[in-house]
């Protein structure tokens, strides 16, 4: 799953690392944008709480399907397969739950924690794109205007008067978003995005999938989570 605020490369790097995945053999990927889980919702007719109960929902639905396929594999016999790595069931989330604390839903903390759980157990990883304090302005706030054009501009007015404004906006965001992910039982992985280097933050996703696969495929995955901490999750190295 990847997590970030705006400007932080979630689009980015989850298209590299969705094509990296395709270009290494991965046959059975499942891989949902950001919009799947926050756009089609927020979008949707209602206010803010009919949309935070359709993304509950819907984030229940897609944890039981996903179960369902992991249980349906590990009971099988294709662990054993040669080509058990490419058919071995891959998640590539952009977003999903973890916009909550950016976006400022109506969802509290606790309410997500067992889903969490659910997607820890079946092995998923959480990484979160981490913008250094001093590159804010420039990433989330200057980048973006340009990049994303006149309705971006629109929206990012509402951060605040100015650009100063704006960026305190982003960074307080940014963290509430870290605070969801260092209290969350998912393993996680934090990128700095200094350099700027999207292909090689989406050949770490990708590695992060496929080098577990191909060396414990035989293996069950665990059946019980456990909570993320500094020694497990680890600050992956930027850049190549």
């Amino acid at each position: 799953m990847l997590a970030g605020v705006w400007g932080a490369g979630k689009t980015s790097v989850y298209q590299r690392s969705v094509t990296r995945l395709i270009a290494s053999g991965c046959q059975s990927l499942i891989a949902l944008p950001q919009a799947a889980t926050l756009t089609t919702h927020t979008y949707a007719p209602g206010n803010a709480a009919d949309h935070a109960v359709g993304i509950r929902s819907w984030l229940d639905n897609l944890a039981a399907f996903l179960e369902d396929l992991d249980r349906r594999f590990q009971a099988s016999t294709l662990q054993g397969h040669r080509f058990a790595t490419a058919w071995m069931p891959t998640c590539v989330l952009e977003g999903a739950w973890f916009d909550v604390p950016v976006y400022e839903l109506p969802i509290p903390r606790d309410a997500t924690l067992d889903i969490e759980h659910r997607w820890s157990a079946i092995g998923l990883h959480l990484v979160v794109l981490h913008v250094p304090s001093h590159r804010i302005r420039t990433q989330c706030v200057e980048s973006t205007r340009v990049c994303r054009g006149p309705q971006w501009m629109k929206y990012l007015d509402g951060f605040g008067p100015d650009d100063r404004k704006r960026t305190e906006y982003v960074e307080r965001a940014q963290d509430r978003l870290m605070h969801w992910a260092q209290t969350s039982p998912l393993p996680l992985h934090v990128i700095d995005t200094d350099t700027g280097d999207w292909d090689g933050y989406a050949r770490e996703v990708a590695e992060l999938v496929t080098s577990p696969l191909k060396a414990t495929h035989a293996q069950p995955h665990p059946t019980a989570p456990r909570r993320a901490s500094a020694a497990d999750s680890p600050r992956a190295s930027a850049g190549p």
